[in-house]
């Protein structure tokens, strides 16, 4: 059956090369070249639009190179539209055995951890093995817990004024992300970067310190921060010798909730906080890689990684599969 639509397989956004899947019918109606070796690299014109890499990878499936610009993508989109080539969110994988295979294949694409690529490819081979089983609880739950490989789960950094957070959000990132100041407030809005943790891909915002303050616009920058704070996988509670920590509570409704939470004091070159979970210093590198590991087991506990079960990732497998 002849394919009839064609997916982008690069990010929708400007580039120097954009790659598309599209029906193998539509090379020769799009170009200027009428034979086609499989597998075969080819450099043809698309006629004012683009040069073009192009490839059959079989007798339904190919695959365009053209420049990423916006405006060629555009000038496509019309010349597909034109052929009565839909356009689809769900790429065509040729090397894929079954379905099971494919859907493992298209969340590949998608997941940000690299702990999730290894895992990822022992699923088909268990998938199959179920054989109409219906996951258990315990499975449902595993599966929630790993997807955080695929989508990154939210980090925040949540202390008083002048704890280091923003220093710490830097050595994180390893670039000024956020501004440092010895004058409290200098970070008005929460600021987010997405840091690679042991494996585990995560997005981190270094929110302004929670203090009383006359200033509104400081306030109102506050409290987004909480509301960035109550919707966290994981909160560090940042805090030195000098300052306590910022208890954890539901802001909207202004009580206590449960969180996964890591007591971080920070300054470890000048002075140790003993009731912390980890003692760091972001200017000498202190622990920071412990601090990596403490993030990573806390949203992706090692039992949770180490099991052997099937991983249920979303759209993976229902009885009805088989």
């Amino acid at each position: 059956m002849t394919l009839k639509t064609w997916t982008l397989l690069t990010p929708q956004s400007m580039g120097a090369i954009a790659i598309l899947q599209i029906p193998a019918c539509a090379l020769c109606q799009l170009t200027n070249r009428t034979q086609w070796e499989l597998g075969a690299l080819y450099l043809a014109d698309i006629p004012e639009i683009d040069e073009v890499i192009a490839v059959k990878i079989n007798e339904d499936l190919a695959q365009i190179m053209p420049h990423g610009g916006m405006q060629i993508l555009r000038k496509l989109t019309e010349r597909f539209a034109a052929l009565d080539i839909i356009q689809s969110n769900t790429p065509h994988y040729a090397e894929a055995q079954d379905e099971v295979e494919a859907r493992m294949l298209a969340t590949l694409a998608v997941a940000q951890s690299p702990l999730a690529v290894e895992l990822l490819l022992q699923q088909p081979s268990k998938l199959r093995a179920l054989n109409g089983v219906m996951p258990t609880e315990v499975d449902m739950k595993r599966a929630g817990i790993l997807n955080n490989l695929i989508h990154p789960p939210k980090v925040v950094l949540l202390g008083a004024p002048n704890t280091g957070k923003s220093t710490l959000m830097n050595a994180l990132t390893k670039q000024d992300t956020s501004i440092v100041h010895e004058l409290p407030g200098a970070t008005r809005d929460a600021v987010g970067a997405r840091v690679n943790c042991a494996g585990l891909v995560v997005d981190f915002y270094d929110l302004p310190g929670f203090r009383e303050s006359g200033d509104p616009i400081e306030q109102e920058a506050i409290q987004l921060a909480q509301y960035i704070a109550a919707d966290a996988s994981l909160i560090l509670q940042i805090f030195t010798t000098q300052n306590e920590l910022i208890p954890l509570r539901n802001f909207s409704q202004n009580r206590f909730i449960p969180q996964k939470n890591l007591k971080v004091s920070t300054m470890a070159d000048i002075s140790k906080e003993h009731c912390a979970d980890l003692c760091i210093s972001a200017h000498t590198g202190e622990n920071m890689d412990k601090l990596a590991l403490m993030i990573r087991d806390a949203i992706v506990p090692p039992e949770i990684l180490a099991d052997s079960g099937p991983w249920f990732f979303p759209g993976s497998y229902s009885p009805t599969d088989e």
